[in-house]
């Protein structure tokens, strides 16, 4: 029953109807006596009223039949209301622009619960088409939304910065970072890449193995990625570079100003609901697995100077 749609309910109801109608036809021509032979006027006055008149198996017939269609009413209702709908419905949580790559870095489309946006996540939000928004908000927003959204939760999803051999000496602006990252990449930095890759893969397979949850998958992966970029940069002895920020202060990729999002290149993602969508079962169900998934390490992709 749990299968039934609206559709399929007003179907089931519309042949219940035909049929009762047809039973309906069949006990009335049924029920009416031929006329008793009297041979008098009283005799036949009585014949008219036993037409007239509805007989038991008639009456029986036409409540057992109404009884049914109650009982039936009652049942696909019940039903229908526990059918999960397939749509985009309120409870949902839209996934804003430059979330749903194929990054597994920003693997939180796979929690349960969260589509991609079909416009600016926050203005479905807003508009209630969408119970919560998870949007960019570091280091460039990607969302319009409204005053009215209340942030539920902000975590760092990830990092970019520029490794170098030897200590972390200089200091560079965020578009010497972004342009390090659109050169074809050097052998150490494939190397890099491959190691922390490995590493996520790796994982992913051993919590597929034990059957881990989404959130606690996607906290795992996270962990192995930036453990493999820190073993890495240990074994070639390269360090992080520090990026400046706007007011001008130098600041490290470390794993306080990683977490916080104070380091520049984080990138930092919001869950944005209504007031009265907050407390919406779905939404706080996103929420908590964020606060898990997101936790911890923050892995950081990294160009490495040189060959």
């Amino acid at each position: 029953m749990s299968d039934e749609q609206p559709g399929d309910v007003r179907d089931t109801l519309s042949g219940l109807e035909r049929r009762l109608r047809e039973m309906e036809g069949d006990l009335r021509s049924g029920a009416a006596k031929p006329e008793a032979a009297t041979g008098g006027p009283g005799g036949a006055k009585r014949d008219d009223r036993e037409r007239r008149r509805p007989s038991g198996l008639l009456i029986g017939g036409l409540g057992a039949a109404a009884l049914l269609i109650i009982v039936l009413i009652a049942v696909l209702s019940s039903s229908g209301s526990g059918t999960k709908s397939s749509g985009s419905g309120p409870s949902q949580i839209a996934l804003g622009a430059g979330l749903s790559g194929s990054d597994a870095a920003l693997g939180v489309a796979k929690l349960s619960g969260v589509r991609a946006a079909s416009g600016d996540a926050a203005a479905e939000a807003c508009a209630g088409t969408a119970g919560a928004a998870l949007v960019i908000v570091q280091p460039a927003p990607k969302s319009v939304g409204c005053a009215g959204l209340q942030e539920l939760a902000t975590m760092t999803v990830s990092a970019t910065a520029v490794a170098q051999r030897g200590g972390a000496r200089g200091c560079l602006r965020s578009g010497q970072v972004a342009a390090q990252l659109r050169r074809p990449p050097g052998r150490l930095t494939r190397k890099r890449a491959v190691a922390v890759l490995k590493a996520r893969r790796a994982s992913a397979a051993n919590t597929a193995a034990s059957n881990a949850s989404k959130a606690a998958s996607l906290q795992a992966e996270r962990r192995a990625a930036a453990n493999a970029g820190n073993v890495f940069d240990a074994a070639n002895n390269l360090s992080l570079v520090k990026v400046r920020d706007a007011a001008g202060k130098c600041i490290a990729p470390t794993a306080a100003t990683l977490r916080s999002g104070t380091y520049p290149l984080s990138v930092r993602i919001s869950l944005l609901a209504r007031p009265d969508s907050a407390t919406n079962p779905t939404v706080s169900a996103v929420d908590l697995a964020l606060r898990k998934a997101l936790s911890g390490a923050v892995p950081v992709e990294a160009a490495v100077r040189g060959r």
